[in-house]
């Protein structure tokens, strides 16, 4: 039985896809799309490196090798032509490799994994997951510290917030979709293993102290650069109102058409990131932060102690056990989905049998035998 309070959060920093049996093809996807706060990088997995002999063909076992110059004489092999100069399928696939081919295996690797263990728990992967998938990759990006559950989801301003965060990213609508996908598998998997979940007395009374403790309350205004935290500073010292800069200038739409005004949390709430709730919880109400970068990520935060709320004097005994019960549950759910990325990426072997995606995975991670 595992215990609920040695569940820890391990998120996987590679990217990842998924193929049949899971989802509908065996396609690569980017990492999560929530910034990753403060994880580890994973350790690779056990690998078998065999590069075959290059022969400029994709073999039935290695898959594709350097190209033949001849190669763009096969009029089969040409996918384009430019100013009369043909472009061979087996030159593009090589530069792929060279440029992308690590990434790409790294999704593979997890895409497999995911599938073999779906399959492995006869999990069927239906549009409602995916959906609910989205939905919760939405509200994670619509709310990068906290608060996510406790919003209704402004699906315009999402959606505004997705399409430039996959331009940022240089992510395509497939990518994503095929993301969303994977995310869902990994959510069944976990689901299938919540019986392994063992919830203590110890555990509700965390819980209660996350949902009745002392809480605050707090404004942001999210910028994506030193220079526009430092604007966002001297307009404030200038007595400008936080609330119509958060408005104007803040880069996180959903926050900003709310005066940045974010959902009040606990001292320990996990949603949002330690720092943050150091910084928040150490500013009188009124009181204004300097910027606070994500450890892991691109955003700069600025913030403002709106209100304190004391303790609920309502005491353990007098509370629903059984939301507490489902409200940690579906949190330990939600650390196992993330978690079970590291964990598949690392148990699989992987045989490399193309001498470039030998040396790239083999430079990146050092060689490892099962």
């Amino acid at each position: 039985m595992l215990r609920a309070s040695v569940i820890v959060r391990c998120v996987c920093c590679v990217a990842a896809a998924l193929a049949a049996g899971c989802v509908q093809q065996q396609l690569p996807v980017r990492p999560p799309v929530q910034e990753t706060w403060e994880s580890p990088p994973p350790s690779p997995p056990a690998v078998v490196a065999q590069p075959l002999a290059a022969t400029g063909h994709a073999g039935a076992a290695g898959g594709p090798q350097a190209p033949n110059p001849g190669d763009a004489d096969n009029p089969a092999d040409i996918i384009a032509v430019i100013n009369g100069s043909p472009v061979s399928r087996s030159k593009m696939v090589a530069m792929l490799i060279e440029s992308h081919g690590l990434r790409l295996l790294e999704e593979l690797i997890l895409a497999t994994a995911a599938r073999q263990r779906a399959a492995e728990l006869s999990l069927t992967i239906t549009g409602a997951d995916v959906a609910a998938a989205n939905e919760e990759a939405l509200r994670r990006l619509a709310a990068p510290i906290g608060g996510a559950d406790d919003q209704a989801l402004d699906r315009q301003a999402a959606a505004r917030l997705l399409q430039e965060f996959l331009d940022a990213k240089n992510i395509s609508p497939s990518e994503w979709n095929r993301r969303m996908h994977q995310r869902a598998c990994l959510r069944k998997i976990a689901e299938a293993e919540a019986h392994r979940i063992e919830i203590t007395e110890e555990d509700l009374r965390k819980e209660y102290a996350l949902a009745y403790g002392e809480k605050v309350q707090i404004r942001h205004i999210q910028v994506s650069s030193l220079a526009a935290a430092t604007r966002v500073r001297s307009l404030l010292a200038e007595k400008k109102d936080f609330e119509l800069i958060a408005r104007q200038l803040s880069e996180n739409q959903i926050t900003a058409a709310r005066g940045g005004l974010l959902p009040p949390f606990t001292r320990h709430d996990p949603t949002v990131p330690p720092l943050v709730r150091e910084v928040a919880f150490g500013l009188k109400v009124g009181e204004t932060s300097l910027g606070v970068r994500e450890p892991l990520g691109s955003w700069y935060h600025i913030l403002r102690l709106e209100r304190r709320f004391p303790a609920s004097d309502v005491g353990f005994e007098n509370v629903d056990h059984d939301e507490l019960r489902r409200r940690l549950v579906d949190r330990l759910l939600r650390q196992r989905q993330d978690a079970l990325e590291a964990e598949l990426f690392q148990a699989a072997t992987v045989d490399i049998r193309d001498a470039k995606l030998a040396r790239q995975f083999q430079e990146k991670y050092g060689a490892r035998r099962p």
